[in-house]
Parts: structure tokens; sequence; C-alpha cells
């Protein structure tokens, strides 16, 4: 095993820890067979591209008929496609989707400690190899989720407004005591709803009206689990996580944010990888 955690050496010169070196290849291996089947067309981006269009256009944002397993199919709160509503006006769907490719590598890169050993060994990972297929947002959830822990705490309104999961921030904050942190929270997550609102009320009556028609017992994921107690479940878990040590607390905060998630498909696993640098800073903090 210490063969496996150490550096080696080759001809003088030290090289990466085979705990590294091969979840790297198989990343390396996994990648280039999602890159060759899977980004030379639209994925999951190419919805959100699709919805700001719907707003540019003057469209209904959300399909009453759709289905999860519609194609391309918007299901976020209007604030995400409102946000790329500038980016659609100039930017046709290849480009944007060629975009959203390279934003998730850097996403990846960036968890990874900026090393690009460690962010293949990370695509070992099925749900992050599977992230890359599919190309959803959860790749940026968990940079969001490490900065938010990293005193800026405003990022967890951000990640709120995306997939409401992230919004556990404020009860963590809360129940650690940092009131300046969850007021933070709370108040930006109320600027980002109210211009939201304001800026196409329409698209949030629609929104509403989705999320009352699945109603609190609809199952959206890999688990026959209502999303109502998978919320309730991800808050408990938040609780617990402020009441520990930050060591520990940080990590059980990103698995009670993946509980929580609207829909918890196997994509929605890749989010776990913001624990890598949280753990990460424990360890350079306690190192002597």
């Amino acid at each position: 095993m210490t063969v496996l955690r150490a550096p080696f050496e080759v001809g003088g010169r030290r090289l990466p820890p085979l705990a590294v070196v091969v979840p790297a290849l198989i990343g390396a291996t996994l990648l280039v067979v999602v890159a060759v089947n899977r980004w030379t067309g639209p994925g999951d981006e190419h919805a959100y591209w699709l919805a700001a269009r719907r707003l540019i256009d003057g469209l209904p944002l959300y399909d009453p008929a759709a289905t999860p397993v519609t194609p391309f199919a918007y299901w976020y709160p209007p604030v995400v496609a409102q946000v790329i509503v500038p980016i659609a006006l100039v930017v046709p769907d290849a480009v944007f989707s060629i975009g959203w490719i390279v934003l998730m590598l850097g996403c990846l890169w960036w968890l990874a400690g900026r090393d690009p050993l460690v962010a293949l060994a990370l695509v070992a990972f099925p749900p992050v190899a599977i992230e890359f297929w599919f190309r959803n947002v959860h790749l940026i959830l968990a940079v969001l989720i490490v900065l938010a822990v990293r005193n800026r705490p405003v990022l967890f309104a951000v990640g709120a407004a995306i997939k409401i999961a992230p919004g556990l921030g404020l009860a963590y904050e809360l129940m650690r005591g940092h009131w300046r942190a969850a007021a933070i929270i709370a108040l930006s997550g109320a600027v980002i709803l109210a211009v939201s609102v304001v800026l196409s009320p329409e698209s949030w009556r629609e929104f509403v009206a989705i999320l009352t028609s699945r109603g609190p017992a609809d199952v959206s994921g890999f688990l026959p689990v209502p999303y109502v107690v998978r919320a309730g479940a991800g808050l408990a878990l938040a609780v617990i996580a402020a009441r520990l040590s930050r060591r520990v607390g940080e990590p059980l905060l990103v698995v009670a944010i993946v509980v929580a998630l609207p829909t918890l498909w196997t994509t929605a696993l890749s989010t776990l990888v913001a624990i890598v640098p949280l753990v990460r800073d424990r360890q350079a903090r306690s190192a002597p």
C-alpha cells in the first residue's frame, strides 16, 4: 500500500504514485470514449441554450407536456435561462456546446487542485465520466459549493438558483452560528429571486405550476424515494454536519446537498468530487 501511495523514481525523476497514475489512465480512457461518442452532438447543455432562446423569442419557457425523458426539456428555475440569454443572443448552439465542455473541463481541473493527472483520476469515478457524457451542471455546482464553504457564502445562493439543494448552506451556516454568512445567503438569494421574477413573472408562474403538478411525492432519480423525503434527509444531514468538526462536517454537507438535489440520477453523484478539495484544504491546514 505504501508503494501505491508514495511517489516513485525512474532514472532519478520522482513520478506520481501509482494510486494516482492508474486511475488517471482509466479516466483518460473513459474521457476519450466519451469525447469520441458524445462530444460531436448536443448534450444537456443544449436544453439551457434552447430555454434562453425561448425567452428571447417570447415563447413559454416550460413545456407542461414534457416528461423527465423528453429530449432537451428544461426543468431548472428561470434564473439559469435568464443568465444564458445574453450568450444565446450572439452564440450559436454548437459553439455554446463546445464552450460548455471547456467549462466542465476547467471545473474538473480546478477541483483537482489544478493537477491534470488528478483531474483524469477523478474521471475514473464513474459519475464524473457519465457527467461528461450528458454534460449537466453538477461539476459547476461542485465548484460553487467549495468556494461557498471557503468563505464565499453568496455562492450557496447562486447554487440554489440552479438546483435548489445548495440552499442547504443557509441551514448549515445558521446551525454553526455564522449569522453574517447566513444573512448573506438569505439576502442574496432574495435579491436573485426578486430580480428574476421581475424580469419574467410568467416563467415563474410556469415553474410553480410544474412543481405543483409533479408534487412532493415526485420520484426523479435512481432511488424510489419521494423528493420530499430526500429533501428532509438532506436538511437533517446539513444540520448534523454543522454540529461536527469542519473536517467531517464540510464533506457531509456536500453529501447532504447531493441527497437533496431535485433529480438524483447518476450524473448528480459527480457533485461529490467537491469533497476532494475540501479534504485537501483540511490536510493542508493540519500539515506541520
